[in-house]
């Protein structure tokens, strides 16, 4: 892609070594996503990137990140989280990590969160994750995908030097 073809980004920031926990079909009611996530940070747990969405049996389904260091601990987290609300399932996926595009001023371009997916698929990389929000693209990938990542969006967008 030529330089004056491309869109310019503000910067991409990593967030490594995570795991992404995916709860799912907990009652869609409000305060269920409250009680989770308050839950882990009574235990001193720092979720990033939440995406909650409803499913075809209309409960909820949730899915954040957290370090990789809380692993050995996840089943009884998990038991323990149950026994505050109903959950139907869960799954961990790791180890991943966090690539954040942001603005400037993201809202006014309508094609930056397809660009950048489709310029990671072009790459062979799989989103697992996008939450976006008005300035920025967020997106969970396999953590060993990181670097070419970034190369796929440096050749790809203009990112300040």
């Amino acid at each position: 892609m030529s330089l004056e073809n491309k869109i310019t980004i503000g910067g991409m920031i990593e967030l490594r070594n995570l795991m992404m926990v995916s709860i799912y079909s907990f009652p869609d009611q409000p305060g269920s996503a409250g009680k989770v996530l308050t839950y882990f940070g009574q235990k001193g747990i720092s979720v990033d990137f939440i995406t909650e969405s409803r499913n075809l049996e209309g409960a909820a389904d949730l899915n954040f990140c957290i370090d990789q260091k809380y692993k050995s601990d996840i089943a009884q987290t998990f038991h323990e989280l149950s026994l505050i609300i109903p959950i139907r399932d869960t799954k961990i996926t790791g180890p991943v990590a966090i690539v954040s595009f942001y603005g400037p001023h993201f809202r006014e371009k309508p094609a930056i969160a397809g660009t950048i997916c489709q310029t990671l698929g072009e790459a062979g990389i799989n989103i697992l994750g996008i939450s976006t929000s008005i300035s920025s693209v967020c997106c969970v990938i396999d953590d060993n995908q990181v670097d070419a990542t970034r190369r796929a969006i440096t050749a790809n967008f203009n990112l300040p030097e």
